[in-house]
């Protein structure tokens, strides 16, 4: 059994009692001690991921009703057997089967991350975690109040989010479920941080090493995927022009296309 189908197991084990399940007790423990190789897990203690609200966020993230058609969740995209990614498709595949404009990234260790989506264009994993309710592609709902009351109809979340809350769902209290289960899906100690940061000498290869004096020497990687004295994300959380396709062909000359007999337009290439 892969690391993936490992971990997906436990994500994904039938769910007893919040005081008894042993899955959210080992979610908990990861985010107040993190796996060897990751930092302190950065979040206000307002915000700290309790049982009531990692139990809601999981609900909520594998729940296709929330969806327009009832047809996809959050965990269509990001497969938690697939690294809680969807590496088989360039573009996932969101509701009535139009893809999106955009390779789902991991969320794995997504609570380090302080600018999110591809672009940046949001700060925070509350917040974040609201955009693909309303999505065309993705999940497709006309508006927050629907997705309230969408959930305030369904009797298996009647009391969740009080328990979790304190009071009844909405936008915010969404979000913030959401992101609490995000932020228990920390992923580390690999044979790297073994030999890094747990000073296991024979934990890395010799082609491994060999590979880590490039990555950190002539090959420059290491200048934006940093290693910090006691942790490696392998990000600087910086957004870099690397040049690709930064160089482009001269335009080509309008080409004449016939539209029909006697009607000729140029066409830019563009």
């Amino acid at each position: 059994m892969t690391w993936l189908a490992v971990l997906a197991a436990l994500l994904l084990a039938p769910a007893p009692a919040l005081a008894e399940d042993p899955t959210l007790a080992r979610a908990l423990a990861r985010v107040s001690a993190p796996p060897l190789g990751l930092p302190p897990v950065p979040v206000a203690a307002p915000d700290r991921p309790t049982a009531a609200r990692v139990a809601l966020g999981r609900k909520l993230f594998f729940d296709r009703r929330l969806s327009r058609g009832g047809t996809m969740s959050c965990a269509m995209c990001h497969l938690p057997e697939q690294g809680f990614t969807s590496h088989e498709l360039a573009r996932p595949v969101g509701t009535e089967g139009r893809s999106l404009r955009r390779n789902a990234p991991t969320i794995l260790n997504v609570a380090y991350h302080g600018r999110l989506f591809h672009d940046g264009r949001e700060t925070s994993l509350e917040t974040q975690a609201l955009a693909p309710l309303l999505d065309r592609n993705e999940m497709a709902n006309p508006s927050l109040g629907i997705v309230v009351e969408t959930i305030r109809a369904l009797p298996d979340y009647r009391g969740l989010f009080e328990a979790a809350f304190g009071a009844g769902p909405s936008p915010d209290r969404i979000g913030a479920a959401i992101a609490s289960y995000e932020r228990t899906l920390l992923l580390a100690g690999s044979p790297f941080d073994r030999w890094r940061f747990g000073g296991e000498a024979g934990a890395m290869t010799p082609e491994a090493l060999e590979g880590f004096r490039l990555f950190t020497g002539r090959a420059g990687c290491a200048t934006c995927h940093t290693i910090a004295a006691d942790h490696a994300l392998f990000t600087d959380q910086q957004f870099h022009d690397t040049g690709v396709a930064a160089r482009r062909a001269a335009p080509a000359e309008p080409v004449p296309v016939e539209l029909a007999p006697g009607l000729v337009v140029p066409l830019s290439p563009e």
